[in-house]
């Protein structure tokens, strides 16, 4: 190998050495080695929480705005969805850089951080679940957790098995709003 091949070799991201590291079966950091099934825990709680705020946000949307409360809605899941798609290649960058862990959680922060507002005061709910799009990309850093942690041939089980849990959870909890969710996703499972 060339002294100058050496030198370029420290350059690389953290992501490719954390990479190879348990590809090659180096140690894991964290509690256990990684795994798809802490992806899906992931969003199966990130979705269980805003399944369950489905219903009372349109109740509070409905109060705040008794006249135009589905145009409402639509702007602010319009505007939430647009920083999304335009922060994704910048939060996917980032996590490149400085690890999948860290901004999953980041993720998952700001798309929770508005529900305490909602009790609050709903202009600040509805602002700050507009802009929490910026960072409200928990899919986009998952499937690169899966990528980084999955073998080629194996990969598109595991994105099949995050995307069924996360629509899963959306269809039982917004299907039937009055009924306990655990129960309605229980139902789910059985049939």
């Amino acid at each position: 190998m060339t002294q100058s091949k050496k030198k370029k070799r420290p350059n690389r991201s953290l992501l490719l050495a954390k990479k190879i590291i348990i590809k090659d079966g180096g140690t894991a950091q964290g509690f256990s080695s990684p795994s798809v099934y802490h992806a899906v825990v992931v969003i199966f709680l990130e979705f269980f929480a805003w399944g369950l705020l489905t219903a009372p946000t349109l109740v509070v949307l409905h109060e705040t705005f008794p006249k135009h409360t589905f145009l409402m809605n639509g702007l602010i899941q319009g505007v939430k969805g647009l920083l999304s798609f335009l922060s994704a290649p910048l939060i996917g960058a980032l996590s490149d850089v400085w690890g999948r862990k860290s901004f999953l959680l980041l993720t998952v922060f700001f798309t929770c951080a508005p529900i305490p507002l909602m009790k609050i005061s709903p202009w600040w709910y509805f602002a700050v679940i507009s802009v929490s799009g910026v960072f409200a990309v928990t899919f986009s850093v998952v499937f690169a957790y899966v990528a980084d942690i999955t073998q080629e041939h194996e990969r598109s089980m595991a994105y099949g098995l995050v995307s069924t849990v996360s629509e899963c959870v959306c269809v039982c909890l917004t299907s039937d709003p009055d009924v306990l969710a655990l129960y309605t996703f229980a139902g789910c499972l059985r049939t």
